[in-house]
């Protein structure tokens, strides 16, 4: 079976900060859809988390193209999957180099969560703590685990996730593209089901807004457009503290016509 997808992306500054270090990017031809928080002093932020889009973006279409299997492979995973996780390791080499080399970037870095329709299965590549969400029958459920000193916390049973929520320490991050030259990038695939959306979003959005909030809008707005534009002006709403981006992949199934019209191309 195979799904198409629909995407709707929404970036904003907030209402505390003075530009933009978040960046977003999709491509419904390809089927993908990303987010990136950026952090570093000056303008760098916003430089590694646009390197961080790019870059993805350009190497794994080129090697999508050319079926290219990376050398570091893992065998539970489709040929995709793998590519999109090397794509990302070849974003994290770009930004830790320029970090590296130019002095007024030194130290920059970004989060980063990818998303790609593969077929009946969407491939997700993530490090740092923006989010990936899925919306299914009505239940809104995080799909990454965030990379960061609180959740690891949480996980480990020291702090409650109330405690986390409020902890002057959570946007100390643990992994994040740009920190070191190989980190570990989390690679998961995730069955599709018909009218499933899934959410992608840096923390400006769920740190202003409760996750139950979200779903509620969610849930109040299918369109994937409609329900961008409402998150983000309840993100504001609620004071806008950070760059608040979202980005919405909603699937349907594809009809026959739609199908056989892609057999014709290959």
């Amino acid at each position: 079976m195979s799904f198409k997808m629909e995407v709707a992306s929404l970036s904003d500054t907030g209402k505390m900060r003075n530009n933009n270090e978040d960046n977003v990017l999709t491509d419904g031809a390809l089927g993908l859809a990303m987010v990136a928080d950026g952090m570093g002093g000056h303008s760098s932020g916003e430089v590694a988390s646009s390197l961080a889009v790019k870059v993805t973006r350009d190497k794994f279409e080129s090697m999508r193209n050319t079926r290219l299997k990376p050398g570091a492979y893992e065998e539970k995973y489709a040929l995709e999957t793998n590519q999109l996780g090397f794509a990302v390791q070849l974003a994290n080499s770009v930004i830790y180099e320029a970090g590296n080399s130019t002095p007024g970037n030194k130290g920059m870095g970004t989060t980063l969560s990818v998303l790609f329709l593969n077929g009946d299965k969407a491939s997700i590549a993530h490090i740092g703590d923006s989010r990936v969400y899925l919306f299914r029958d009505g239940v809104l459920q995080q799909v990454t685990e965030d990379h960061s000193m609180v959740m690891d916390h949480v996980r480990k049973g020291l702090m409650t996730l109330e405690q986390a929520e409020r902890s002057p320490l959570q946007n100390i991050l643990t992994r994040a593209l740009g920190a070191q030259k190989t980190p570990a990038v989390d690679l998961k695939e995730i069955p599709i089901m018909e009218n499933d959306r899934f959410l992608l979003c840096t923390d400006g959005l769920f740190k202003a807004v409760p996750v139950e909030q979200i779903a509620g809008i969610m849930k109040a707005n299918p369109d994937a457009r409609q329900a961008c534009d409402i998150l983000v002006r309840t993100a504001n709403a609620n004071g806008g503290p950070d760059n608040i981006t979202v980005a919405i992949a909603a699937f349907r199934k594809k009809t026959l016509k739609e199908t056989l019209g892609d057999m014709l191309k290959l």
